[in-house]
């Protein structure tokens, strides 16, 4: 499928901001599933600005606003191939080659505990169980997935500010990038390499050419199985055509699609708005 994707965030300062100095992370990835054919990042008002790819590998847009203004709006505009993923080329791993030294220091970062997808105590024993009921790391991936599908309620549309994994399990819901960091700490204290992946999905499995659909930021994980293989925690499903990535961290605070800083006293009022059309 090929996708056009618009997502534009406007600040708007209760009293103007003298300087903003900000990091977008708007420009989809691309990868073997996944190929950019144009994008394009514009500030208003009119920015300085460069663009590097990070650690991770997510296109990074850093700009610095140094007149005074009102309103900030960020916009992307991006067009996006994306095509089945291929799940065949790697033979699925067991428990016991996630136990080798080699892969377990070649994927440490996403090995490593975190305060932010840390499990809740009363979560770690169960899934301390769930491990070993489980045949599989596939196996016990789906079966975390239903933990947090069936016992969590997803809230509204994700905000720049996470909750941990514990508050979350404790309040019993939380937006989408919370549940994806719930299902990364178990996935972690299990010895499955995991990482959060930004981005945005379709609804349908086949939308009509040309209608827009208006969406949200979207996440979800990707774990090692022999390959990065992504999971779609809302869906219990693999990640295909109508799924489009921005970025990949080890969790939401090494992708958020803007984060900066501003001069100013006053409040800010935030919105956001994303809308993916199917062009082919």
């Amino acid at each position: 499928m090929q996708w056009r994707v618009r997502h534009v965030t406007s600040h708007r300062y209760a009293e103007a901001s003298a300087a903003t100095y900000s990091e977008a992370r708007l420009t989809p990835l691309t990868t073997g599933d996944q190929v950019v054919i144009r994008s394009r990042v514009e500030i208003d008002p009119s920015a300085w600005s460069q663009e590097y790819r990070d650690y991770w590998g997510t296109t990074v847009t850093a700009f610095e606003v140094t007149e005074e203004h009102e309103v900030l709006t960020v916009s992307a505009t991006s067009v996006v191939d994306t095509g089945p993923v291929d799940t065949g080329a790697v033979d699925a791993i067991g428990w016991e080659d996630l136990a080798d030294a080699d892969l377990r220091d070649r994927h440490c970062e996403y090995l490593a505990p975190s305060e932010v997808t840390d499990p809740d105590a009363g979560l770690s024993a169960r899934l301390t169980d769930l491990r070993e009921a489980s045949g599989s790391p596939a196996d016990y991936v789906h079966a975390v997935g239903e933990i947090v599908r069936t016992e969590l309620q997803r809230l509204g549309a994700p905000t720049h500010v996470s909750s941990t994994a514990r508050e979350v399990w404790e309040a019993r819901a939380g937006v989408v990038h919370d549940l994806v960091h719930v299902v990364l700490g178990a996935l972690r204290q299990a010895g499955i390499p995991a990482r959060f992946v930004s981005g945005y999905v379709h609804g349908d499995d086949d939308p009509p050419i040309g209608e827009t659909f208006t969406s949200e930021p979207y996440a979800w994980v990707q774990w090692w199985d022999g390959d990065w293989t992504g999971y779609d925690v809302l869906e219990d499903g693999a990640i295909g055509p109508r799924h489009v990535a921005l970025g990949i961290g080890r969790e939401f605070a090494d992708v958020p699609p803007l984060r900066g800083i501003y001069a100013t006293r006053g409040a800010v009022d935030s919105t956001v708005e994303v809308e993916l059309t199917r062009l082919a």
